[in-house]
């Protein structure tokens, strides 16, 4: 990402839509080497930042079935206590 772009705070989703639109510009085949290089630096900053954000998604994901596990090993527990 480009300074400019790197100071706005890009959700998930207008990155990954930039990324495309980025994508769709190398690939044209219409820039010259350095203009191809610059894009595609900022393609990988963009890549990085929808991967980082995923992972933290994942995380989230994580977490929360590890309580609904928990919570569900609890409710099992209830049960066994009450039915001997």
């Amino acid at each position: 990402m480009s300074e400019k772009t790197s100071e706005k705070n890009l959700t998930f989703e207008q990155a990954n839509k930039k990324l495309e639109e980025t994508v769709k510009v190398l690939e044209s085949g219409k820039l010259n080497l350095q203009e191809s290089m610059k894009v595609y630096e900022e393609a990988c900053v963009l890549l990085n930042f929808c991967y980082k954000e995923l992972d933290k998604c994942k995380g989230q994901m994580q977490d929360i079935n590890e309580r609904i596990s928990k919570l569900d090993n609890m409710n099992n527990l209830d049960g066994e206590l009450f039915n001997d």
